[in-house]
């Protein structure tokens, strides 16, 4: 099956003819990524659970077209071998402890994880199923891809948006449909499998692991094609229970008893006390209101633009006595260019302003943590992970980044950034308008300057480029205890060889200090430092191949120092390819633009196939 699959792909990719429909064409667009991975033994500072494991994951993309209408489809699969739990015999000392996590992880599945109806004609677009769906930059409304991480949220339900310039208006409603997998991990947002008790320890009943999460929202937008637009826009989130909980709290299974769950109490308020609203005070409110207003000047005169939005937020209160349930938002960006200099400012003040958190059982399932159905800006570089705790619910700050060309192929920058963070820190918060409402404020209160020198340099008549940029950080709280320190060096340099022939030099080091962390001596806080880092060379044939081979490193206390890896890529057309991987990752926190997510560290081997055909 494999050899054909591998055979058919070596054809050029396009999308099928199918026999016409009432006169006219209809093309059919299938798309499908398989991905086989089997993890080795544990290392130093791994868990068990988390390794040893072989899990084969398919997704198939089906996109139907025929005339103004496009029908799709994804149908995710899951299937694991080797689970930890099958692994260890029961008298294991961590046996118990292994059943139940793996009551969330390891789940063999397949399901329709998207499905979507679209009729777009002339300035009309009416979408049945599933969507992306983003108001303004985020603040309000963002409901996104970032494959970096692994996230994928839609909203399922309906979307429709009328374009008559200069007017446009957008009206959503709909559940919140994440991936149900997680390919790092191995976690599912299944309800937990029941366990039965042992050694003392009782029985576990299913466990829901994601709520029925409620959107409707409208965007509003006024002088589309004209000097300024404005826009505004609205959201109402409304959590429920994914299902009826009976008289003893357990849940219903039925398929067909609240397919779309319920907001029957107390099914709620059962399902809500499971969440933790110490983590974002969103994730177990019954309602929160996001509304905000934009405006934008796409061309100051030719050199530059201008972006405004602001937003408010209104949550329901936890208990009758809780007074901080409203924040609001600013975000703004200024792009000036005049001749070889360009300048982009960035300005954010977040006052008690929440991301709208997906109802994940967190406890159970940590890994989902970061669904979200709303992002504000951060003004921070796309891969910054710096930015501890909530950082972004209290803060207010700036950055400027400054370029000059000095030739038409070669670019130098220089960037600093200065906020001010009220809910970086643990237990640290505000109120709506800025004030912290923490015991300790000063300890809470956190000042950060960071600031970056790059060049982007192409050469060989733009066959060679070079990327490459040093970076500082320093984060200090109001008494002046070091919270975070940090040196960095980034680069990347593609260079033509002849021919089809390329090599590439990619890395990227870190020397890091941070209170509570890398701490030989548990009573000392303050922490040591500690190195970290990667390089990759790789060899680029075009079209076809590429030839790598990473290092990775770390002096982290407690885990691996090197971490050894390499891999292929083949392309058997522009679409389709087929990438095998074997080696050592190192884990850690990777955030993409405000999104952000603890991997494991990964040891064994992955082949990953995707084929358009």
């Amino acid at each position: 099956m494999l050899g054909g699959a591998l055979f058919i792909a070596s054809s050029d990719a396009r999308a099928v003819d199918l026999p016409p429909v009432a006169g006219s064409p209809v093309k059919l667009d299938i798309t499908e990524t398989s991905v086989i991975a089997q993890r080795f033994s544990a290392r130093q500072g791994e868990l068990e659970e988390d390794q040893g494991y072989f899990t084969w994951l398919n997704r198939l993309n089906m996109v139907l077209g025929w005339k103004k209408f496009t029908l799709g489809a994804r149908i995710d699969s899951s299937v694991y071998a080797l689970r930890p739990e099958d692994r260890f015999s029961s008298t294991h000392p961590n046996y118990t402890t292994i059943v139940k996590d793996g009551s969330t992880r390891y789940r063999d599945a397949i399901y329709p994880a998207k499905v979507w109806l679209t009729y777009r004609n002339d300035g009309i677009e009416v979408t049945a199923g599933d969507s992306y769906v983003q108001f303004g930059r985020g603040l309000v409304l963002s409901m996104r891809k970032v494959d970096e991480l692994g996230v994928d949220t839609t909203l399922f339900g309906g979307k429709v948006t009328v374009q008559k310039d200069p007017f446009s208006v957008t009206l959503v409603a709909g559940l919140a449909n994440p991936s149900r997998v997680d390919e790092p991990t191995g976690r599912a947002l299944f309800p937990s499998k029941r366990i039965a008790a042992r050694g003392g320890f009782a029985a576990e009943p299913t466990v829901p692991m994601f709520g029925s999460d409620r959107i409707i929202g409208a965007q509003l937008q006024a002088g589309r094609g004209l000097p300024v637009i404005a826009s505004t826009h609205a959201v109402q989130l409304t959590k429920c229970a994914p299902y009826r909980y009976d008289a003893k709290g357990n849940v219903i299974e039925d398929t067909f008893d609240a397919p779309f769950g319920t907001c029957e109490e107390p099914s709620r308020s059962d399902w809500l006390g499971e969440l933790s609203g110490k983590v974002n005070p969103t994730l177990d409110r019954k309602s929160t209101i996001n509304a905000g207003q934009s405006i934008e000047v796409p061309s100051l005169w030719g050199h530059g633009n201008l972006f405004i939005e602001g937003a408010v937020q209104k949550r329901d209160a936890s208990t009758t006595n809780e007074a901080n349930t409203t924040g609001n938002a600013l975000y703004a960006s200024l792009v000036t260019t005049g001749g070889p200099v360009s300048n982009t400012l960035e300005v954010k003040s977040y006052r008690n302003f929440y991301p709208l958190a997906g109802s994940a059982h967190i406890g159970r399932a940590a890994a989902f943590a970061n669904i979200a159905y709303s992002m504000p800006p951060t003004a921070e570089p796309i891969i910054s992970d710096t930015m501890f705790g909530f950082y972004n619910a209290c803060v207010t700050g700036a950055r400027d980044r400054l370029d000059y060309r000095f030739t038409p192929t070669m670019l130098g920058y220089a960037t600093f950034g200065y906020f001010v963070s009220r809910s970086e820190s643990f237990s640290g918060s505000c109120d709506r308008i800025g004030r912290s409402t923490a015991d300790e404020r000063a300890a809470t209160t956190n000042y950060i300057t960071d600031g970056s020198l790059g060049v982007e340099w192409r050469f060989d008549d733009d066959k060679s480029i070079l990327f490459a940029n040093i970076n500082a950080r320093n984060d200090v709280t109001g008494t002046n205890v070091p919270f975070y320190r940090e040196l960095a060096a980034q680069y990347s340099l593609t260079k033509y060889i002849s021919g089809p022939y390329a090599i590439e030099f990619a890395g990227r080091h870190r020397y890091r200090i941070q209170h509570g962390e890398n701490t030989p001596n548990p009573a000392d806080l303050a922490g040591e430092p500690w190195w970290q880092g990667e390089h990759q060379n790789a060899l680029k044939i075009a079209p076809k191949w590429v030839l790598s081979q990473g290092f990775e490193y770390t002096t982290f206390v407690g885990l691996p120092t090197y971490y050894v890896n390499g891999g292929v890529l083949y392309k058997f057309t522009p679409d389709s390819n087929i990438r095998i991987y074997a080696g050592q990752n190192r884990g850690g926190l990777r955030c993409v633009s405000g999104i952000c997510r603890m991997f494991p560290a990964f040891s064994g081997a992955r082949i990953e196939l995707t084929l358009r055909f």
